[in-house]
């Protein structure tokens, strides 16, 4: 089944091999490119003898678009445009460190082909040689000596990969990086200091030093294989390495996709080259990691691709990370991702691992599977092998032992497999190919690298780049994890993410965006997010985890890759279901125009499918707005997604110069301008539709009133807007191959024109009268809306005339309680509301209030570690002092525990009850490590509890009376390990 050109059946598009036209790539310059790199002389622009000009006080370089002025005393330089204006200023001590020891003189030493030859003298009296090559619109340093070079402050800076998601103030984290390293909550990166950048495993794998000023045209990236420095603060502009670099770049350009475009030829002749994506992986997908964790089996997968399918998920491709390898799961016996083509398919006498004997009995049944269903299946993949291998491993590690193909180093610390294992050594062409050719024989399409190696550092970044890229051009779909620089796959997937609050990296909401916009800042466009709802650890039904996974989706589906893991369905909630339901099929539908950005990011380098909006927009001031950005060229993403997913209902949204359409109300803005408190509910889809307002779908265009005198290219067919207006009975739409024109219906929502499209075809919009729009646009708020009712929970008002949403107030609060795009009706929490209308002139008065009162229920309200019914206060569910840690042991839901022995420390659960008595119960694993002497309060009560017995089952506190919030804490007053997971609150009979 492997070796095919596609599984997707595009109804446009079946075969999108032409391509965008790309900015076009500088010619080198100086010597021949063969042995230009060896020597550091290489130049992606065209050759400029400089001028070089040499003063008493300085060394002026200059290019077409930036003038570098290097004073002698210090080495201290500064870039600045050709008139004058200041790009980075020098640094107030000197540009050049060498450990603690400062330039101090810089001497011109002669000139080579255009590059200045400078000796630098340190503090201490040892000489570094510096040469400086110039090129058009960039230039390249190289020192004889590890060093750290330095302008003054620039900013704002976005980038640096995987690193672009670490909090400030972590210069050496350590790894893995959970617990060890903290999540970044912006996107920019004033105060970051990074003192080892290197993959270290974890989320240090995607790495890259290359770091973009957006508002100054400007960027900068270090070429090195190891240790490398990074300072970005208010009082210096710092890269730097141990070892001598292969290259420090800056790149002064007019604008930032030639910025981008000439950053791109650099890294491809430095060997850090990026692979044209196929289509596959940017239609859904699936991954049984989230479905399944470690613990895969082929009857499950069989399961779960049947149940996707059967709910009309069309998915396109889908991952088995683990498991399918011979021998027992978790046991130092069984195999590895490098058991190549040994699935476990034979009964083994005596296997007790609790999961099905084999695995996967019929490897072939589900190869037919997935590809009877149009889906790639893609296997894991690592590029380490046991030292110590048995049988389950085959005789690959002595192969290629025997042979030279490892490096000469052993890691002694990584995720999968334990204990010591060899790295394959990818700068050896031949075991590259041997790894290739023993790759083939899972006969699979393709595969997820996902190697975590933790120590000792290799010092090797791109040591993965050749193996993913031969792979790659071996035919195989390739999900990329670890890689310097380039994107040698067809995606790269940011680290696992999982369902939390920020307690640790990896659970942190801020993260996901954080760290993906920062990859993009980097160059890539083709950026997964990884499964939508992460690993769950906790309840399916958890009222939080619904909400996270629900937000999680409406993230997702404004990314270039959308998969899942769990099926939404899962969580046994309708409305959750259908509406990301239709989220996921919005992003399947919009295949083509994904693709087609993907595709022009990877010929120009610019990150077209997912540009953060400072760099799409350099010059405008988003202030408070979330994180936004452009989805390709017509779509801008606004998503409500982070650490208070489970509360917040409005953001921020900045709409940058230029018409804007809500997407989901048809509503029309002109930027600049920012939607304060946009109420972001959970039915819509938080894009605008702008810039050149084309959208290209598998049934055909949509072109929105947006431009005019604009064209539009995807992969070949064109979209010309050569429209003087937008009003619908004058409109043409002509086929200029055909000399036909095109029928199109007109979206009364939005006013989008729709017509059919056949690839390669050209399409030009005439006509149209002088309109601006389609239909009139609203001046007035809408009224209030009236009726006001309730039928259980869910909230019920009338409609209202020219009204493109609404907003509901109140509630525990009298902040935004949800919203809808046009519903009049929402599900609510017991409270007072109030219900005001919008479009786009603004919002309208609020209706009455309306009370929905409190269901009657003998229900026990249960309250966990991972939160539980909001409390209608500023005190949450949940609650921790002091210090606690994740556990292993499971809770009464099959979610994850809390627990602590450090003396002081409390966890409080608080839920909001109507008044009555209610009998109290804790619920905590067993664990004969845990405490005999758990002091749990309730209502200035303390009750005991030897944790040791009754765990794993509700224990009862008593029955005490409350009104309103009941709070119950476990404080560590003795020896042992206190263990927190769930407090229930049941009502007594009366």
């Amino acid at each position: 089944m492997r070796r095919f050109p596609s599984l997707i059946p595009l109804v446009l598009f079946a075969s999108l091999a032409a391509v965008a036209p790309a900015v076009p790539a500088q010619a080198a310059s100086g010597p021949a490119a063969s042995g230009a790199v060896a020597s550091g002389l290489v130049a992606s622009g065209p050759a400029t003898s400089g001028p070089v000009t040499d003063t008493r006080d300085s060394v002026v370089i200059t290019g077409d678009s930036y003038r570098m002025t290097i004073q002698k005393a210090g080495f201290r330089y500064s870039f600045a445009r050709r008139d004058g204006t200041v790009i980075a200023p020098a640094h107030a001590e000197s540009g050049l460190r060498v450990g603690d020891a400062d330039a101090v003189t810089t001497k011109l030493a002669g000139r080579a082909g255009g590059t200045a030859v400078l000796d630098v003298t340190l503090e201490t009296g040892a000489k570094v040689r510096v040469k400086v090559q110039p090129s058009a619109r960039h230039v390249k340093i190289t020192a004889d000596r590890g060093a750290d070079f330095r302008t003054g402050p620039v900013a704002p800076a976005y980038g640096l990969g995987d690193y672009g998601a670490h909090a400030d103030g972590q210069p050496d984290q350590g790894t893995p990086c959970s617990g060890q390293v903290e999540a970044r909550r912006t996107t920019e990166l004033t105060g970051i200091v990074l003192d080892n950048l290197t993959n270290e495993g974890s989320c240090k794998r995607f790495i890259s030093t290359f770091v973009v000023f957006p508002r100054q045209r400007f960027a900068e990236v270090l070429f090195d294989e190891g240790q490398k420095r990074v300072g970005l603060t208010t009082s210096e502009n710092r890269l730097g390495s141990v070892e001598p670099a292969q290259g420090l770049y800056y790149f002064a350009a007019p604008d930032l996709k030639r910025v981008y475009a000439d950053y791109r030829d650099v890294r491809h002749r430095h060997g850090y080259a990026d692979v044209r994506p196929r289509p596959e992986l940017f239609g859904l997908g699936w991954e049984a990691y989230g479905a399944l964790a470690w613990n895969t089996y082929q009857s499950s997968v069989t399961e779960t691709v049947k149940a996707f399918k059967e709910h009309g998920y069309p998915l396109r491709w889908g991952v088995v990370g683990s498991g399918f390898w011979p021998g027992p799961r978790g046991d130092a016996s069984e195999g590895t991702t490098n058991s190549f083509g040994m699935w476990d398919s034979t009964h083994e006498t005596g296997r007790d691992d609790g999961l099905p004997n084999p695995r996967y009995p019929d490897p072939d049944a589900l190869k037919k599977l997935f590809a009877g269903n149009g889906m790639a299946l893609l296997l894991g993949a690592r590029n380490n092998f046991k030292v110590s291998p048995n049988a389950n491993d085959g005789p690959f590690t002595a192969e290629a032992l025997a042979r030279g193909y490892f490096l000469p180093v052993k890691v002694t610390k990584s995720q999968f497999p334990q204990g010591e294992t060899y790295v394959l050594d990818a700068a050896n062409p031949k075991a590259v190919r041997w790894y290739v050719t023993q790759n083939r024989k899972w006969g699979v399409d393709g595969v997820k690298e996902d190697t975590m190696l933790y120590a000792p550092n290799l010092n090797r970044d791109g040591n993965w780049n050749a193996l993913q890229q031969a792979l790659h051009d071996d035919g195989d779909l390739v999900i990329v994890r670890n890689a310097a620089y380039s994107v040698p796959g067809d995606v790269v997937r940011i680290n696992d993410t999982i369902y939390g609050r920020g307690e640790v990296f990896h659970e942190d909401p801020d993260r996901i965006p954080v760290n993906l916009l920062n990859i993009a800042a980097t160059g890539p466009g083709n950026l997964s997010p990884d499964i939508v709802g992460g690993t769950p650890k906790a309840s399916l039904t958890d009222p939080s985890y619904r909400r996270y996974f629900w937000r999680n989706a409406q993230f997702a589906a404004l990314t270039p890759v959308m998969a899942f893991g769990k099926g939404p369905w899962e969580l046994e909630d309708p409305a959750l279901a259908a509406s990301v339901q239709r989220m996921a099929l919005w992003h399947d539908a919009l295949h083509p125009y994904i693709y087609d950005a993907v595709l022009d990011g990877y010929e120009s380098g610019f990150p077209y499918a997912m540009t953060p909006l400072p760099i799409a927009y350099p010059d405008a001031d988003p202030g408070s707005a979330g994180h936004e950005w452009m989805f390709g060229e017509s779509l801008l993403a606004a998503p409500l997604f982070g650490r208070d997913f489970d509360t917040a209902q409005t953001r921020d949204v900045y709409l940058p110069a230029g018409k804007w359409i809500d997407y989901e109300t048809g509503a029309v803005y002109q930027g600049p301008r920012t939607l304060k408190d946009f109420a972001i509910g959970m039915d819509r889809l938080p894009v605008f539709v702008g810039g050149k307002g084309v959208l290209i779908t598998r049934t055909g265009a949509e072109v929105y009133p947006i431009a005019r005198g604009s064209s539009f290219d995807a992969q070949g067919t064109g979209i010309v807007n050569a429209n003087t207006g937008w009003n619908p009975a004058k409109l043409v739409v002509t086929d200029t191959k055909t000399g036909r024109r095109v029928a199109f219906t007109v979206d009364a929502k939005t006013g989008a024109i729709r017509f059919p499209v056949t690839k390669g075809h050209q399409y030009v919009l005439s006509g149209g009268g002088t309109a601006a729009h389609p239909f009139p646009i609203e001046t007035d708020v809408p009224g209030a809306p009236g009726e006001l009712s309730h039928e259980g929970t869910t909230l019920s008002w009338s409609p209202v005339e020219g009204a493109r949403g609404y907003v509901v107030t109140g509630g525990c609060t009298s902040t935004v309680a949800g919203s809808t795009t046009g519903a009049t009706t929402l599900t609510v929490a017991p409270g007072v509301y109030r219900v005001a209308a919008t479009n786009a002139a603004g919002t309208g008065p609020l209706s009455e209030p309306h009370t929905v009162p409190p269901p009657a229920s003998s229900d026990p309200v249960v309250v966990t570690n991972e939160g539980g019914p909001a409390t209608c206060s500023d005190t949450p569910p949940y609650r921790e002092t002091g210090t606690w840690s994740s556990s292993s042991l499971k809770g009464f839901d099959g979610s994850g525990t809390r627990f602590s022995a450090t003396t002081g420390s409390t966890a409080t659960w608080t839920a909001r009850l109507p008044s009555g008595s209610y009998e109290v119960a804790v619920w905590y694993p067993a664990h004969t490590a845990s405490t005999k002497q758990a002091t749990y309060q309730v209502a200035g009560q303390d009750t005991l509890v030897d944790q040791t017995s009754g765990g794993g089952e509700w224990h009862s506190l008593g029955t005490w009376p409350f009104d309103g919030l009941a709070s119950v804490t476990l404080s560590v007053t003795a020896p042992g390990n206190h263990r927190a997971d769930a407090v229930r609150f049941t009502p007594a009979p009366r």
